[in-house]
């Protein structure tokens, strides 16, 4: 469970987006890409009060498994995790739906390091999520309020290692 947190954590560490449609889609969109780019300075920082200042009260995140976090707990896990100066990551938000004051995004996440074994050899990793995203509108800034993580896929040299799909 452990790892799937970690894992859940990490899925927040969004840097880039590749918008694509209209002009008023990229516009709503360029909006979120500055968010998840601040996400990723703070945790990069591990700064949970940056961190803390960019999710709503109640934030929640829900992992494949259905394991739930709030934002003090992520922020826990976010502190444990090692940096990694060898990881790459990009997300791509695949769509952006403004209704009032509450976004949904859809994004896909990927990221890629090279890990050390033991006896010194490497190994390539690629860890690639699909989850969907509400965000909150608090007078002018919007707060990320949920995460849920709808699939996980975890690749060694190129070969799948695990897949999973969360269960409705």
């Amino acid at each position: 469970m452990r790892g799937s947190k970690i894992l859940a954590s990490a899925l927040l560490i969004l840097l880039t987006a590749n918008p694509s449609g209209s002009f008023a889609a990229n516009q709503q969109t360029s909006v979120f890409e500055a968010r998840y780019a601040a996400m990723k300075v703070a945790m990069a920082a591990r700064d949970g009060k940056a961190i803390l200042m960019l999710l709503a009260p109640n934030f929640s995140s829900i992992d494949v498994s259905g394991q739930m976090e709030s934002g003090g707990q992520m922020v826990g896990e976010v502190a444990q995790l090692p940096k990694d100066p060898k990881k790459v990551s990009h997300t791509t938000i695949l769509s952006a739906k403004v209704v009032g004051t509450t976004a949904t995004i859809n994004q896909r996440y990927d990221m890629k390091t090279v890990k050390t074994n033991p006896d010194g050899t490497t190994k390539n990793v690629e860890l690639v999520t699909l989850s969907t995203d509400t965000w909150v509108k608090s007078g002018d800034t919007w707060l990320l309020e949920k995460t849920v993580t709808e699939q996980m896929d975890y690749f060694v040299n190129g070969q799948p290692v695990m897949h999973k799909v969360a269960t409705p």
